[in-house]
């Protein structure tokens, strides 16, 4: 397995669970977006695994959705 199918899947999976957790909170991509100064279709870049996340970006994300970082990447869900 290539390096970039190992990050592709990770992304995807991160993604998924990006878009679980905010569903769950019961946030739009736009509010999220908003609560994080993004644009909204960046979050869906994200949600889809098209986007290469910084680190920066991915703790911006869980805090504005109220969880640990670890939770994005728990991906049993």
């Amino acid at each position: 397995m290539s390096d970039m199918s190992i990050n592709s899947g990770v992304e995807k999976r991160f993604g998924a669970k990006l878009a679980y957790v905010r569903k769950s909170k019961k946030l739009s991509q736009m509010k999220l977006a908003e609560i994080v100064d993004m644009n909204f279709n960046y979050i869906g870049q994200i949600e889809r695994g098209e986007a290469n996340v910084t680190i920066k970006t991915m703790i911006a994300l869980a805090d504005a959705l109220d969880v640990e970082l670890n939770e994005l990447f728990n991906f049993s869900f």
